[in-house]
């Protein structure tokens, strides 16, 4: 998939060639084009659903663009997040059919993400009803932070903390199934960064422990410099490299490491295959990794990508994949 926003046109303004470059080294790669509201007050689907001009205008436009650039669909983001009146619901939805229809002709491939603050959720059916204008829709399992404890940003399933968190991999997959989100259809995203905080106190580092009040956010990392997130390739150096302590959750079936007063939760090849075989006990459509430029690609800390082919042998047999 890929996912072109503000960053990728200041940093990489050649993306959109080099994927088409590799597409023709290797013709049987799917190449899908991400599209979303990223920005606060976007509004760009409401926008598309105003009227059915602007709809039509819309379909046609992302259709040309997507054929004229030789990729083969389209995962769309942010459209049913948070809550939006029933009304504009509506009009996202018939935006949904129209764009359907135009891609089902052509053979193009429709996804569509739902965020984990999606309302979509708490309506019986409703997500079976928009998964009937997609091929496939993508359930966002991670995210979860907590801003006063430490958490898991994707535990297993719920655990007891201090703040009763409910958020986790398993009930992010039942909501969708109970809202008609079809199993065949179900494909469930999966992180490859990690969550990191800064602890109130370096001697108490068990999950739930109390944050730095004001910044509760771990260090930014050396590549990733955002506070609060490091890319698994930075985890696993501090683990190999810098004798951070390695916990294993059973709880949670995750694992955090911690040195001084910085505390990490993330997945790694143990949780992942855990996951993994859940999807695949359960006949889901798969796993979406976000993202695989996080994984230990140069394998600094052993065998390359062991994220992304732990994934895929559990998924080999099962799909047939070379």
């Amino acid at each position: 998939m890929l996912h072109f926003d503000y960053t990728h046109k200041i940093t990489h303004p050649s993306l959109y060639r080099e994927m088409v470059r590799i597409k023709k080294e290797r013709p049987a790669l799917k190449i899908l084009v991400s599209v979303g509201e990223y920005e606060v007050n976007n509004g760009l689907f409401r926008y598309a659903a105003e009227s059915m001009h602007a709809t039509v205008q819309f379909c046609s436009a992302v259709l040309r663009w997507t054929l004229g650039n030789g990729f083969d669909g389209l995962v769309i983001h942010r459209m049913f997040s948070g809550g939006p009146a029933d009304q504009d619901r509506r009009g996202l939805i018939v935006l949904l059919q129209k764009l359907w229809v135009h891609f089902e002709r052509h053979g193009l491939t429709l996804v569509v993400v739902f965020e984990p603050e999606t309302e979509v959720f708490n309506q019986p059916l409703l997500g079976g009803k928009i998964c009937s204008y997609v091929d496939y829709a993508v359930v966002v399992a991670h995210g979860f932070r907590g801003d006063v404890f430490a958490e898991f940003p994707s535990p297993m399933r719920h655990r007891a903390g201090p703040q009763n968190v409910t958020a986790d991999f398993e009930t992010a997959i039942q909501r969708a199934l109970a809202s008609g989100v079809p199993m065949h259809k179900m494909v469930v995203s999966v992180s490859l960064d990690g969550t990191s905080y800064t602890l109130d106190e370096k001697s108490d580092h068990k999950p739930g422990s109390m944050l730095l009040a004001g910044r509760p956010e771990g260090i930014p990392g050396l590549f990733t410099r955002c506070p609060g997130v490091l890319s698994y390739f930075e985890i696993c150096r501090h683990l190999v490299f810098e004798n951070w302590t390695r916990v294993w959750d059973a709880g949670a079936e995750c694992p955090y490491a911690y040195s001084d007063d910085q505390w990490i939760a993330y997945e790694d090849p143990q949780s992942l295959m855990a996951k993994a075989e859940y999807v695949r006990n359960r006949s889901l459509a798969g796993v979406m990794v976000w993202d695989v430029s996080s994984d230990d690609y140069r394998g600094d800390c052993g065998p390359p990508n062991v994220l992304v082919q732990t994934i895929y042998h559990e998924f080999q047999n099962v799909f047939k994949l070379d």
